[in-house]
């Protein structure tokens, strides 16, 4: 039969495909095999090797056709460059094995920093390492550590080749991840269609794993058996060492790292089809949990108000001293409570993500100038609905405030007007996340400079952004942002 090769960048999880598939009964899935092609790999990608089909032929074909086994596979992550040689001189399959880049990207962090000190030494952070991981890095020289020559540097012309020398390790990391797969897209869409295919391990099940096995013509996996192995984590931190990682998951990165990771691989993070939208890149499985609890719950929104009276008596007080404001979008709404009164006589909109709670107040609030929407605001906004775009105490909440700004903007025709419940954080020079999944929401501390730079980035005027007193000892003050959109910015 034919064979096949696993192809994934390091830290995808391959090493835990490569076992699984190794206990079928009519094949074998070797791992890293020996010569691994470290050094033609690299010298491939700088287009420096000048015969590809040579390697393949005198390093890889003589191992495959050796193979004892019915069906032979091997895993690697250095078979990029390699791809169509394997496949015209053994007609093999491929399995294509990804995951989230942000999970790599922090799964390289941590195995540099607790275990081997030799992932991309050239970085400008060295990174805090343990006593094994800098006893580990000691022990190999530079110039015989073939695994990190292995690993792509950019050539002139690429976004990151006047970067690199300045370059810390998270973004030689996003770097690596980025070009390695989409090398491996880029060959892998050269072959006819039935010589590969996809997992995804984010996520991945034993149903993903025997679909897997089911294309290679592997026999004798069972499904409790592949359980067991992917709930075991086969060559993980915990595997390895016994630890949990250190390095922060992508939702408890700060504005910086978001900017800098999606900068350098946002293009393939969409290719993969990890995200679909700008606007959407940044929110997690299971985003809304705690407002789907209290949906239709209105003691708590009560409570709720009732918590932040004051700053929500100075939103509509402003709204009423505003002669230009006849109608009103309030983002993130919930029940309505204390806006339904107090803005009676005006258009007003609610918007909430909550298809419960938008329900219910189509049921229960019956003033013919209001009405409600159940929408991902961020998402899917609406374009210049209203003179005034208001949202009170729920950009903290947002998986991306500057796409929230941007939602804001475009749905609005004159004004934008928000707070920000977790206080005032003038102090901080990045957006501050951290995400609880058990309520399925961030707690953001925003900063101050970097929503300023955002609407002004936007065309913003007027632009208000002040701590207000709340009367509170927890809270002293929060965050009231006040802007006037560029003219014909929701067109």
């Amino acid at each position: 039969m034919r064979p096949f090769f696993v192809l994934s960048s390091a830290r995808a999880g391959s090493t835990s495909l490569a076992r699984i598939l190794d206990s079928a009964r009519n094949g074998c899935c070797l791992v890293e095999p020996s010569p691994n092609l470290n050094r033609e790999t690299r010298l491939a990608m700088d287009g420096r090797l000048e015969n590809p089909g040579a390697v393949v032929r005198d390093l890889v074909v003589p191992r495959v056709r050796q193979s004892r086994a019915e069906v032979h596979g091997e895993k690697n992550v250095t078979y990029g460059p390699f791809i169509g040689e394997l496949h015209q001189q053994l007609n093999a399959r491929f399995v294509l094995l990804t995951r989230d880049g942000r999970d790599v990207v922090r799964s390289l962090i941590d195995w540099h920093d607790r275990l081997f000190g030799t992932v991309y030494r050239e970085a400008v952070d060295a990174g805090a390492l343990s006593a094994a991981a800098r006893q580990a890095a000691g022990a190999l020289p530079v110039h015989l550590d073939s695994s990190d020559f292995a690993r792509p540097r950019p050539q002139p012309g690429e976004p990151m080749y006047e970067r690199w020398t300045r370059a810390t390790r998270f973004e030689m990391c996003s770097y690596y991840w980025s070009r390695i797969y989409e090398l491996y897209l880029d060959e892998l869409e050269k072959l006819p269609e039935d010589a590969w295919v996809r997992i995804d391990y984010t996520t991945a099940s034993p149903d993903d794993v025997l679909r897997v096995a089911e294309f290679l013509e592997l026999e004798g996996l069972e499904r409790d058996q592949v359980q067991q192995a992917l709930d075991a984590r086969i060559n993980s931190l915990r595997d390895r060492c016994n630890e949990d990682p250190r390095f922060p998951a992508w939702t408890e990165w700060d504005g910086a790292l978001r900017r800098n990771f999606d900068r350098i691989a946002g293009k393939t993070m969409r290719r993969l089809g990890y995200t679909t939208s700008a606007s959407t890149r940044w929110k997690p499985r299971g985003y809304g949990q705690c407002w789907n609890e209290h949906g239709a719950d209105l003691a708590w929104y009560e409570w709720m108000y009732d918590g932040r009276r004051r700053m929500h008596e100075e939103a509509i007080e402003w709204i009423r001293s505003r002669s230009d404001v006849q109608s009103v979008m309030d983002f993130g709404c919930g029940l309505g409570v204390g806006y339904c009164e107090a803005l009676s006589d005006l258009a007003y909109i609610g918007v909430d993500i909550i298809e419960q709670t938008v329900r219910w107040c189509q049921e229960h609030r019956d003033n013919p100038r209001h009405r409600y929407e159940a929408r991902d605001f961020i998402a899917d906004p609406p374009r210049q609905a209203a003179d005034l775009v208001m949202s009170s105490g729920t950009i903290d909440n947002a998986y991306d405030p500057e796409a929230y700004l941007d939602a804001m903007i475009t749905a609005s025709k004159k004004w934008v007007y928000l707070t920000c419940y977790r206080g005032w954080f003038d102090q901080l020079d990045e957006h501050r996340f951290t995400f609880n999944a058990e309520h399925g929401c961030f707690y953001a501390d925003l900063s101050p400079q970097r929503v300023r730079e955002h609407l002004e980035r936007r065309g913003c005027t007027d632009i208000v952004i002040e701590p207000r007193k709340t009367g509170r000892t927890d809270i002293p003050a929060e965050m009231r942002v006040i802007a006037h959109v560029p003219q014909g910015e929701g067109k």
